[in-house]
């Protein structure tokens, strides 16, 4: 499989340095990781971004399924938690999404992110053999993340963690946005129709909505009636995907977060058949639990999660 490997620095090992999104030295840490970036061909001719950042001595690898309008360059409050653990942690761009090609928010259907993920799976298991595999899936990563490990004969994964999560709409999702997407979604598949996205709902520091609003790779006002039409489907199917997940499962969510109907949240914790589930509410957080103002305690919370299950 071909990968164009594009480094941040002409000295890819960046030591006691943490990186943001924007490939800017922004924190002191201890330990030193390389990151690289590179694409690899997904499903139907398709180019697939993903990251990887690495410590010299990697003890386990994570994999991060990100959301719906955003990308892998969000999560570095996650890689700066769990990089300095000695985990490598790999993250990619779902097809229509950030750097990844395929139109903009757009998929036949929600098993071509299935697909592009065991392609990315089978990379990381082969650079890194033998070493523990963490899933970790947030918001739209939750629905993928979930049913993909329901769906794999061998659930050979230490650790599931779904953040912004849930089993049924909440009242952050507008009427509209539902209505058009069934409607539309066979016949207009590839229209764009407005999501009806407020920025606001993903974090209450302001200094993070504001990032997300200008992120030139978050382009959250519009939707594929589709994805929107798949995003329902898959969303009325998460109790039925938990309860074939045997794999160890933590759920985090925000008190304050309305993407999901939180009497689902239990629902859903339920489903899960393993007696080593964990499910964590912080109050007064919203959608974004690892990019809130008081993201320090669910960050400790899934270091600690992946370290007891390593």
């Amino acid at each position: 499989m071909n990968c164009e490997i594009v480094y941040d620095s002409q000295k890819p090992w960046i030591k006691g340095m943490a990186i943001n999104s924007g490939g800017l030295m922004t924190k002191n840490i201890q330990q030193a990781f390389l990151h690289e970036s590179a694409f690899f061909q997904g499903i139907k001719d398709t180019r697939i971004f993903y990251q990887v950042w690495k410590p010299e001595h990697p003890r386990g690898v994570v994999l991060i399924i990100h959301g719906f309008t955003e990308h892998s360059g969000r999560y570095t409050n996650v890689v700066n938690t769990l990089c300095p653990e000695e985990y490598a942690v790999w993250a990619i761009d779902h097809r229509g999404h950030g750097k990844s090609g395929g139109k903009q928010h757009y998929v036949d259907s929600f098993k071509d992110f299935f697909a592009d993920i065991a392609i990315l799976e089978k990379m990381l298991r082969k650079a890194h053999p033998d070493l523990p595999v963490h899933i970790i899936g947030h918001s739209m990563g939750s629905l993928i993340a979930n049913h993909y490990v329901s769906s794999q004969e061998k659930q050979d994964y230490s650790s599931l963690t779904l953040s912004g999560t849930g089993a049924a709409v909440g009242e952050g999702i507008g009427q509209l946005q539902i209505l058009l997407s069934k409607l539309l979604s066979a016949f207009l598949p590839k229209l764009l129709i407005p999501s009806g996205i407020d920025p606001n709902f993903i974090s209450s520091d302001q200094e993070v909505v504001e990032a997300y609003k200008n992120d030139p790779l978050v382009k959250y006002q519009k939707v594929t009636s589709r994805l929107g039409n798949e995003l329902l489907c898959y969303l009325s199917t998460m109790k039925c995907a938990a309860k074939k997940v045997t794999v160890p499962t933590m759920i985090q969510v925000g008190s304050l977060d309305d993407t999901f109907k939180h009497s689902s949240w239990d629902e859903l914790f339920t489903s899960f058949p393993s007696k080593d589930k964990v499910f964590q509410k912080y109050e007064g957080l919203k959608h974004e639990v690892y990019n809130e103002v008081e993201k320090e305690i669910p960050l400790a919370d899934l270091k600690g999660w992946i370290n007891s299950h390593n």
